[in-house]
């Protein structure tokens, strides 16, 4: 199970990554939501249950996401991000083991809180914060194409800040 288990996290950060590179902050988050699948099932492989509800809790907060400027969410929306933080630290504490499950908690808030953003580049860096905990926790948890593929996250966030963010600034001036 562990090498199907690692197949399906690398397919898994493959998508995550490529989310990055995306220009929209609606096919940041489709291609963050539709990751978010294929890493529950690497967890549940690898029996990191933290991670798979985790990400499971995750990808729907990715699709409330989606819709940030409608009805309910647009009218409460402080309410609603409080409302998934506490859904996150909360479904967190189920599966609660140690210090160590703490990382994804943290991973995910920042994740999250990032797809909250208008702002593409906001996301792109409050995003950033998230990957250092994912890499230790996919580490202990024999997740290394997650592993790896979080220091790729790091390095292809970094490429779509300079890209997007720097060089476009540039060019304006």
């Amino acid at each position: 199970m562990e090498i199907l288990g690692n197949i399906i996290g690398t397919l898994a950060t493959v998508m995550f990554v490529l989310s990055y590179q995306m220009k929209t902050r609606r096919w940041i988050i489709v291609l963050n939501a539709g990751s978010r699948i294929l890493y529950v099932i690497q967890y549940i492989l690898l029996g990191a249950f933290e991670g798979a509800l985790l990400d499971t809790v995750a990808f729907f907060i990715s699709l409330l996401c989606r819709n940030r400027e409608k009805g309910f969410i647009k009218d409460h929306f402080l309410l609603t991000v409080i409302a998934a933080n506490i859904a996150i630290v909360g479904f967190g504490m189920i599966t609660y083991k140690d210090i160590f499950s703490l990382l994804p908690i943290l991973g995910v808030i920042f994740e999250t809180l990032a797809l909250w953003l208008i702002n593409e580049r906001s996301i792109r860096i409050v995003s950033l914060l998230g990957a250092p905990f994912w890499l230790v926790y996919n580490t202990l948890n024999k997740a290394y194409g997650s592993s790896a593929g979080n220091i790729i996250t790091l390095v292809s966030i970094a490429v779509a800040i300079i890209r997007y963010d720097i060089l476009k600034q540039e060019k304006k001036k």
